[in-house]
């Protein structure tokens, strides 16, 4: 306890320290519009061809490793770019120096351009989960001429993770809840949604994407997929993937967060630019084991099994939830088996 507690009182001293060398006049330019009536894949597709076909001095450079995410830098400003799902609507995620300007600028002058309407993001919880990505993106020096403060407290996840693999050795990892099909409301922000259709098989899948409540929404998504069998034969379906977070998984990773707080969430001069960040709690706040409870009793319900051999009957549907990691979303595999004989492998 001693060590961590010296560990914290040391991060808060760095970052002070940092805040005083860097500059007095910090600003905090995180910034995020929303473009409505423009779904992230349309617009994602739209932007692509324009950083493509762009031939300006200055770079619009895509991120290899990352999604839908980009680095803008000319003589005046550098500024990261990210598009977040937003349900029927798509949302710009900006991180700049200070001389960015958010009402007009590159960004902007497309929206405009292409008659796109768009406002700005007043989501909190939207932001908070920006940020986080962006520094975690930002510690794994992934951003080119954005540099950030290291995460003090990487020994204390490093330990918890390799005693949740130790933990996990030789145990698989899947829920210990056996799959049922809810069908309760679902109270969580809507993120996106995509449909799968099958003629032959007359299946229809549909895949929606909300962001939990909890603080677990920094590393999980939930998904919630939705199975018709609209063909005249009952089916057979079982569902399998390569890899989803179980409960045991979101606790730990929410657990070593430890209710983690950005204790200057500036963005200073530039070049470079540079993102101070303590990565622990401010003034060493304890793990909180009510704020635990809630996140294992929402992300419970969405780390049960995945069916086997359930049977759908015709003009049925069933109702899948799972827990994807958001780094890495990896889909379902769908074997559907029909009385008729007939099979269907369906990915989704």
């Amino acid at each position: 306890m001693k060590k961590i507690f010296k560990l914290l009182v040391f991060a808060v001293i760095i970052t002070l320290v940092n805040a005083g060398v860097v500059s007095a006049e910090l600003a905090k330019n995180f910034y995020a519009y929303q473009v409505n009536g423009i779904n992230i894949r349309e617009l994602s597709a739209n932007i692509r061809n324009l950083v493509d076909s762009y031939n300006g001095a200055d770079a619009f450079v895509p991120l290899e490793k990352v999604s839908n995410a980009y680095i803008y830098s000319d003589d005046n400003c550098s500024y990261f770019v990210r598009l977040y799902p937003a349900n029927k609507n798509t949302n710009i995620f900006v991180v700049s120096n200070e001389k960015y300007d958010v009402e007009n600028n590159e960004m902007t002058d497309f929206l405009k351009q292409s008659g796109l309407s768009y406002e700005k993001v007043d989501d909190r919880d939207a932001m908070k989960e920006y940020k986080f990505d962006f520094f975690t993106l930002a510690r794994k020096q992934e951003l080119g001429n954005f540099y950030i403060s290291p995460d003090l407290v990487k020994p204390l996840k490093t330990g918890m993770a390799k005693l949740n693999n130790h933990m996990a050795k030789d145990n698989k990892k899947t829920s210990v809840f056996p799959y049922s099909n809810d069908t309760n409301p679902i109270d969580l922000t809507l993120l996106d949604t995509q449909t799968y259709s099958d003629d032959n098989a007359k299946i229809s899948i549909v895949q929606n994407e909300y962001r939990l409540k909890q603080k677990e929404n920094k590393y999980v998504h939930a998904f919630e997929y939705v199975v018709t069998n609209k063909n005249s034969s009952t089916a057979s379906v079982t569902a399998t993937s390569e890899r989803l977070a179980g409960l045991k998984d979101v606790t730990t990773e929410s657990f070593v967060d430890l209710d983690r707080l950005d204790l200057l969430d500036t963005v200073a001069t530039f070049p470079p630019v540079l993102v101070l960040t303590a990565g622990t709690s401010a003034l060493c706040s304890v793990p909180n084991w009510i704020r635990l409870a809630r996140i294992t009793k929402e992300s419970k319900r969405f780390a049960n099994a995945l069916p086997e051999d359930y049977q759908l009957s015709s003009n049925a549907n069933m109702r899948i939830l799972v827990l994807k990691y958001k780094d890495d979303p990896k889909p379902l595999n769908f074997s559907i088996k029909f009385t008729n004989g007939s099979t269907y492998n369906i990915t989704f």
